[in-house]
């Protein structure tokens, strides 16, 4: 039986967590936006689970550890072996979280929903890889972290969920409370690149 509780849970849809300044952005450098109004669930399912969920997702589950697969409506990036975070349109799926648990009714899940805990941010641009350098340990060079990985990682002080979604733009998943000072980090990382570009180009 899952262990959902309420009868229909619905997906959240938070206000943004940033209140309105302007975001970061540098011409031919990188940009940095809100990800969206987006739901996100936590999504903890056995092998058992794992066909029967994927079906009613539409996103299947079976993907590598740290990957992320997307399908229409919603995508499930794999945080580990029994562990996936979800995220959907909420407009257009307020009933995932209850299809999870109608399709699940035989097995034991976990879904939690985390829509007002987390916020997203989506960073695009040719430097996209260097400003996020800044406080990222991980190699983000294509090889090294090629589209659709998806990992849990930090940014400086922050533990963020990264997911590159194409080879200039990059998703970031971070508690809302951390969101305001990775917008300031990130900032401050884009001004960095930009100065580096135009010193670059005079001494050319």
């Amino acid at each position: 039986m899952s262990d959902l509780l309420g009868e229909r849970p619905t997906i959240g849809a938070p206000d943004s967590p940033i209140g309105g300044p302007a975001l970061p952005s540098a011409e031919g450098i990188a940009q940095i936006s809100e990800a969206g109004t987006v739901g996100r669930l936590v999504l903890r399912a056995g092998p058992e689970a794992v066909a029967v969920l994927g079906q009613a997702l539409g996103a299947g589950l079976t993907g590598r550890i740290n990957s992320a697969t997307v399908a229409e409506g919603c995508t499930a990036l794999r945080l580990g072996p029994d562990e996936w975070l979800l995220l959907a349109e909420a407009d257009s799926d307020l009933w995932l979280a209850a299809r999870i648990a109608d399709a699940a009714k035989d097995v034991a899940i976990s879904v939690v929903d985390i829509s007002h805990r987390n916020a997203g941010l989506v960073i695009t641009g040719p430097a996209a890889e260097a400003v996020l350098a800044v406080g990222c340990p991980l190699p983000l060079d294509a090889a090294a972290f090629p589209v659709d990985r998806a990992t849990r990682t930090v940014l400086a002080k922050a533990e963020i969920v990264l997911w590159r979604q194409d080879s200039d733009r990059f998703h970031i998943e971070v508690a809302r409370s951390f969101a305001p000072y990775l917008v300031a980090l990130l900032g401050v990382a884009v001004e960095d690149e930009a100065a580096i570009a135009a010193l670059s180009k005079r001494a050319g």
